[in-house]
């Protein structure tokens, strides 16, 4: 669907076109305008200097200090207005007359505008008789400071209320010793230049207005035709390719949209290249139809071969109900949608239990292929009742032969014999098992590695015994534990698996397995799985009555009394220290209250057990699911009324016992804390 424009292109283009018309056109007026004008000017001030001029070479400074300081006028006087006249007659001058410097201002002295009569009398009409003073403002004064100072001056134009617009000239009249007699000034009217003017003005604007308007209408007629228009279709001829052939390229047969475009300019070529940007994407899009089609049915056949890989491994849990004496779990997570590792579990006899777990190099398809026969093998070789070191050695021999792939497998096999808790192992190139022995810690057990399955023939291995005691538990796994890496490539490594199940230790091995996953999950975050995470662990139970001792309780704030009561016999009956006591009922009211008031339960056991210095604590409802040790543990170092409400309860439970897990099992929290001292 295409998107709406906001100011489309032939928009854009005609206020372009418009303003640089508009301000080419306002240029050429100015230009224009000041150049007329200039001209015209200069014409009139070089016509009233040269008038100025012509009067003054013919007057007389004696004359005119005569004239001025007695005021007679004689016949040269009357000569000399008549040359006036005759100048302003003949020329195109308003007025012409003569002044002298005189205070502020001037004296006249001439004046082509004075009537005379005789006996030198003026008549009623002239303007300036001789002696009339004038006092000067504006540029009149500025002029005839530098007349004074012998500097030139240039005529000035300026409005006057009674005659509109004068050019006014000066020129200085001087005594042989350069002194000033007086000026001579012509009055030129510039009503006619600035009517001229302002009608070439109007003219040439509209002159140029027509001919902007008609480049504008031009352009853009030019511009639609040859731009906007093949534009325009190429813009919805795309904008309409995918929507116009989407059953066409589904069904292969989408041709392409974009019109034939003949301008023979760059916009030509720009749909040319839309043509085969068309073309190539139809190409592309049948190509990628066609590799989707093929992917989706390598994916159903993939999650086939998944399910097929998983139905391969033992899933049903508990494995074997009838057997008290030992409970065995395991998990297998692949990195892709098959894998290599694998692990199995089988009784070859009554008394006898084979356990595997394996890792086959590589990862996907390849693997899984090899880990199928691997599996096979073992698991065929194992139950002809051959010792694990001489089924490692069988099965190597038969992996070695026709690998072309030169794949191998590393592998661990154990024989464990239930009734004596006797394990007989061999380890081919795989990790060392970490072995807890009851109420300990994990530890890893340093088996000595042959080599690996399928690496060389005529291998040969060693196996090992090691006994399990009631309540011991082995845990063997695959290096994508260990090697399971973050978003800045830390490895999770052996020593953080040690301590997860080591905080875990007293779980049964489903819970023990998944407390070890959820670990490795909360460590990597979001980083992506790289390898196959495989577990397997198996713990020896007495098969006697059970040691812990329980307590069924309402889940309620009355009960908290109860339930300290019970925890705190349990302990003083194991001569536990007072401290050790009052720590543990702090916690115990931190945790109950917190079942009576949010988990929503309807029943709750509460179970003690103590021996050699430690102590076992478990808390079981059937409550909402909440696992508290995910809480994020409240910054301390704030004050209180700006940390945030909650957690602390938890936190102090934390910081006090030396451990807490969480497990949800068959719809039950069970939450278990230990303390030792």
């Amino acid at each position: 669907m295409r998107s709406k424009v906001k100011f489309s292109l032939g928009k854009k283009l005609t206020i372009l076109i418009v303003l640089m018309s508009v301000v080419l056109s306002l240029t050429a007026i100015f230009v224009s305008y000041r150049v007329f004008t200039s001209n015209m000017t200069a014409y009139y001030e070089t016509l009233a200097t040269n008038l100025v001029r012509t009067l003054a070479s013919q007057l007389d400074a004696d004359d005119l200090d005569h004239y001025y300081e007695t005021g007679e006028m004689d016949e040269d006087y009357y000569a000399t207005q008549d040359f006036i006249r005759d100048l302003v007659d003949s020329n195109d001058v308003e007025y012409l007359y003569v002044v002298r410097p005189h205070g502020t201002g001037v004296t006249f002295l001439f004046d082509s505008d004075m009537e005379t009569g005789e006996g030198g009398e003026y008549e009623d009409g002239g303007y300036c008789a001789l002696g009339t003073y004038v006092d000067l403002v504006g540029d009149f004064q500025k002029n005839l400071d530098n007349l004074l100072a012998g500097r030139p001056v240039d005529p000035i134009v300026q409005w006057d209320e009674s005659f509109g617009w004068l050019m006014t000239a000066m020129t200085p009249v001087l005594h042989d010793d350069g002194t000033m007699a007086g000026y001579v000034m012509a009055d030129i009217s510039m009503n006619a230049v600035m009517n001229t003017q302002r009608t070439f003005l109007i003219a040439l604007a509209a002159l140029l207005a027509v001919l902007t308007i008609g480049f504008i209408v031009l352009f853009l007629l030019v511009m639609r035709k040859k731009v906007i228009r093949p534009i325009d279709q190429l813009t919805q001829a795309t904008g309409a390719f995918i929507q116009n052939n989407e059953a066409e390229l589904a069904a292969g047969t989408a041709c392409v949209n974009v019109p034939e475009i003949r301008t023979g300019d760059e916009v030509e070529l720009l749909a040319n290249s839309f043509r085969k940007m068309e073309e190539d994407m139809i190409s592309y899009i049948r190509s990628f139809m066609a590799i989707t089609a093929e992917k989706e049915r390598i994916g159903a056949e993939l999650n086939v071969a998944t399910q097929i890989q998983a139905d391969m491994l033992p899933r049903i849990f508990p494995a074997f109900p009838e057997r008290s004496e030992f409970d065995i779990y395991a998990s297998m997570t692949p990195a892709k949608e098959v894998g290599g590792d694998f692990y199995d579990f089988f009784l070859v006899d009554d008394d006898h239990l084979a356990m595997v777990i394996a890792d086959v190099s590589g990862k996907g398809v390849p693997a899984a292929l090899f880990m199928v026969i691997a599996k096979t093998l073992l698991k065929n070789a194992a139950q002809t009742g051959l010792s694990p070191k001489a089924v490692l050695e069988k099965v190597n021999n038969q992996l070695c032969e026709n690998n072309e792939a030169e794949m191998f497998v590393t592998v661990w096999l154990g024989f464990y014999e239930i009734s004596t808790g006797r394990l007989t192992a061999a380890n081919a190139g795989h990790e060392h098992p970490a072995i807890q022995r009851a109420n300990g810690d994990f530890e890893l057990f340093k088996d000595r590695h042959g080599f690996v399955l399928a690496g060389m023939e005529n291998a040969r291995y060693r196996e090992y015994e090691l006994e399990l005691g009631l309540g011991d538990t082995l845990f063997v796994y695959t290096d994508g534990v260990a090697e399971a890496t973050d978003s800045a490539n830390t490895l999770y490594g052996t020593d953080r698996m040690l301590e997860a199940l080591n905080c875990g230790r007293n779980q049964v091995p489903e819970e023990l397995l998944r407390y070890v996953k959820q670990d490795i999950d909360r460590f990597v975050g979001g980083a992506p799985q790289f390898d196959d995470i495989t577990m397997l662990a198996i713990r020896r139970r007495d098969t006697g009555k059970e040691t812990m001792k329980k307590c069924s309780v309402e889940p309620k704030l009355e009960s908290i009394g109860a339930v300290s009561e019970f925890f705190e016999q349990e302990l003083a009956n194991h001569q536990a220290p007072p401290k050790v006591i009052a720590q543990v009922n702090v916690a115990i009211d931190e945790i109950f209250s917190n079942i009576a008031r949010y988990s929503g339960a309807t029943s709750a056991t509460v179970g003690c057990e103590v021996e050699a210095g430690h102590a076992v604590l478990r808390f079981a409802d059937n409550g909402r699911p909440y696992d508290p040790t995910q809480q994020p543990d409240p910054d301390t170092t704030l004050g209180a009324e700006e940390r945030d409400i909650g957690g602390l309860g938890i936190f102090m439970v934390k910081k006090t016992m030396d451990c807490i897990t969480y497990a949800y099992t068959d719809g039950m929290n069970v939450l278990t804390i230990e303390k030792s001292w």
